[in-house]
């Protein structure tokens, strides 16, 4: 037995050092990437996962004329601790493409690939083509075996996705994504059964294109210098980066003929000498306990990789532009007054005047920060139009029971009318928590109020008799009636700051339990399942982005309100899910377009998706800038800093500030505008929540520093900025009743 075990391990030695003289081997962490020397294997390997080459066994895949061109590396070379693989494909009209691959370990589990593709020879006939990089794992699986990570568009399933939302269906085969519509040009899919995690990160991206690029018929022209990352799901697993970008199964590049529901949107470079086709990307593997884990872990080695700029503003600057803005536009026709529903751009010029309490009407928090400069600066005309605003809703927009009609009609020829437009948690919760601002500005300056205050225990006192057994609220209710008119819970995290901030100054325990009953459903079926669904109200009720907004306000309101952990917790993971929609590279306007609303020499980084389903972005990450701070004190994790930086100033890119774009006033800002097709065209309007964007969370800070410019608060010791924000916490920044 002991000569039978001394052959077996001589015989196993021979064999791995015959492995070791065909293949080259790098390592990183537990993970190899091994190359046959003869180029014509390549295997990335840990040790829960066996990847091959896209179209093994071949190791270099190109699309020329649409037809695949497969070849192996012809040479491969050690070079100070790289591999340089050398591939020469000919076409089948004897174009000769010549691919440099340049592969050399990352960081811990990543490799690095760095590719330049020229064309020695170009042969009649051969067109366009692109290049592909992918790997494929070595194992039958299915989609479900997997969850996916896509910034902005895929979040580890495709519920509460709309039908046509990029990664909706789930019997598509293929699932490209054009990098410049995602906030970090990164794609993860995490295996649920083993936690270990493949991702792809291109690297210094510049994803330029032209005006005109559009639409999904194909495409050729060098200027598109985008790629687009994605999946194969057939019978196996493949990750992969295409350059140009191609886009699809499902694409929102334009439109598909009818007969046709789904298809590809093809960009390709031409075949001529000279071209530019280089890239390089980073690959790898991450052990993950949890989805929300592998979120962190590969945005922040994404982050990482870009470093994303602070680009600094003047934010005192910021606020009087926007003081302005709510000064001039403010108008009272027949005793209702407010601000327009939208302001064209850049003419200035008052589109329509109704009024919604909250979300994107944000009439009555516009009145407090009106209401609060005049209090602070002794002005009484901005005291007296703020509190006509105020008045108007106490007066007018609350039932006997204690709902609210949200959304008026003003006219200049008769009283006001109100919409059949439902109570929505979301419009509803905004609106109080500007009542309670108001309210509370107003005590502070030695000013009683009761009946403002009264208005949000009112609106309390429905929500507590409204409330489900299992703590939810559901998304809408007709005012009318109190009945719900939606069978949607996920909003119910956006009533509870609002709950948490009458109960700071009431003392009134009722409301600390309906908010803590709120806040259970909420861990349990918002955090828990990763959904935040809904909060984007004029949109499909999908996952978006500012429902994880309302979901870092509530637990951190509950955190405050009960110190416990759990909370935190939660706020921290909404935080996390909620900067993935925040642009964190630049993605450049077209180079030949010279009518974009949005500046070519200014960076869009910190502009945010809204919402899956489409690409539209806006400023509205604006709001949460104290919150990300809050976080960074909570946890001392220094990209919460950088986020929270970021966040105050870059939002704040697209103002007027300095004139250029020749807006009627500096304050003004357009609603959103788009990263991909027609770039940094907008839709040339302003809405009231803009301004409320760039001024509520400047009120938090005072409330919570005396300052809202965190570079100098960040000057104080550390001990003074937890001893203030620990005061915050107690109170919200709220007097008592």
């Amino acid at each position: 037995m002991k000569y039978l075990f001394i052959l077996i391990s001589f015989l196993l030695s021979v064999q791995l050092s015959l492995a070791a003289e065909k293949e080259y081997v790098l390592q990183s962490g537990d993970t190899g990437l091994s190359i046959a020397k003869d180029g014509k294997r390549l295997s990335l390997q840990t040790d829960d996962a066996h990847y091959l080459s896209l179209n093994a066994p071949y190791v270099v895949t190109l699309e020329v004329n649409a037809e695949t061109l497969n070849g192996y590396y012809s040479s491969v070379k050690e070079e100070k601790g790289s591999l340089v693989c050398v591939a020469k494909l000919k076409s089948t009209h004897g174009t000769v493409f010549h691919v440099k691959d340049v592969f050399t370990p990352d960081t811990e589990n990543h490799f690095r690939i760095d590719r330049e593709v020229t064309i020695d020879k170009t042969g009649k006939g051969d067109d366009y083509f692109n290049s592909y990089f992918g790997l494929t794992l070595q194992r039958k699986t299915q989609i479900n075996d997997f969850e996916f990570f896509v910034p902005g568009i895929w979040y580890r399933n495709n519920e509460s996705l709309r039908r046509g939302s990029l990664a909706s269906d789930y019997t598509d085969n293929y699932f490209y994504f054009r990098e410049d519509r995602l906030p970090l040009p990164l794609v993860s899919a995490r295996e649920k059964a083993s936690g270990l995690a493949i991702d792809m990160i291109h690297l210094n991206a510049n994803p330029e294109t032209f005006y005109g690029e559009n639409g999904v018929n194909r495409i050729v022209d060098e200027r598109m210098q985008f790629g687009s990352l994605g999946f194969t799901e057939t019978d196996s697993h493949s990750i992969l980066f295409v350059f140009p970008g191609i886009e699809g199964e499902t694409t929102y590049v334009g439109r598909l003929p009818e007969q046709k529901r789904k298809g590809f949107a093809y960009r390709s470079h031409p075949v001529k000498a000279g071209i530019k086709h280089v890239y390089s990307l980073t690959f790898g593997f991450n052990q993950t306990k949890d989805f929300p884990d592998l979120v962190e872990t590969v945005w922040k080695q994404a982050w990482n990789k870009y470093t994303p700029a602070v680009h600094k503003v003047d934010v005192k600057d910021a606020y009087e532009a926007s003081i302005e803005v709510l000064d001039t536009y403010l108008l009272n026709l027949n005793g209702a007054p407010g601000w327009p529903f939208s302001v064209y751009l850049p003419n200035g010029i008052a589109r329509a005047y109704n009024y919604q309490m909250g979300f994107i009407g944000f009439q009555i928090s516009n009145a407090y920060f009106l209401l609060r400069k005049g209090l602070e600066t002794d002005n009484k005309e901005y005291v007296r139009k703020a509190s006509e605003v105020v008045d108007f809703w106490v007066n007018n927009s609350q039932l006997e029971s204690g709902i609210v009609r949200p959304w008026a009609d003003a006219y200049v020829d008769r009283k006001a009318t109100w919409r059949d437009y439902e109570a929505y948690m979301r419009v509803t919760g905004g609106g109080m928590e500007g009542m309670m601002g108001a309210w509370n500005t107003m005590r502070k300056h030695g000013i009683d109020k009761p009946e403002w205050l009264a208005y949000c225990k009112n609106f309390a006192g429905w929500l507590i008799r409204t409330q489900e057994k299992d703590g939810s609220f559901y998304l809408r209710y007709d005012w009318r009636t109190g009945k719900p008119t939606h069978d949607s819970k996920y909003t119910t995290t956006n009533i509870i700051r609002f709950l948490i901030e009458l109960y700071s100054a009431t003392q009134d325990k009722q409301y600390l339990d309906a908010a803590l009953k709120a806040g259970e459903f909420s861990y349990d079926f918002i955090h828990h399942d990763y959904l935040y669904v809904g909060g984007v109200i004029d949109n499909p009720n999908v996952k978006d982005r500012e429902s994880g907004q309302m979901a870092i306000y509530a637990f951190l309101a509950l955190y405050d309100a009960t110190g416990d952990a759990k909370w935190k917790e939660a706020a921290i993971q909404a935080a996390r899910y909620t900067e993935t929609f925040m642009f964190a590279y630049h993605v450049p306007m077209a180079a030949n377009d010279t009518l974009t609303d949005f500046p070519k020499d200014v960076s869009i980084v910190g502009q945010t998706l809204i919402a899956t389903g489409h690409s539209a972005i806006d400023n509205g990450l604006a709001f949460s800038s104290f919150q990300y701070y809050r976080l960074y004190l909570l946890t001392r994790d220094t990209h919460f800093l950088e986020m929270a930086k970021i966040i105050q100033n870059n939002t704040l890119s697209i103002m007027d500030l300095d004139g250029d774009m020749r807006y009627r006033y500096r304050g003004l800002l357009t609603e959103c505008f788009n990263p991909q097709s027609n770039r940094g065209h907008s839709v040339r309007q302003q809405l009231p929540w803009n301004q409320a964007s760039i001024l509520e969370p400047m009120h938090r800070f005072m409330d919570a520093f005396g300052e809202w410019d965190i570079d100098v608060i960040e000057q104080w010791p550390m001990k003074k900025r937890q001893e203030m924000i620990e005061r915050y916490a107690r109170t919200q920044g709220l007097e008592k009743e």
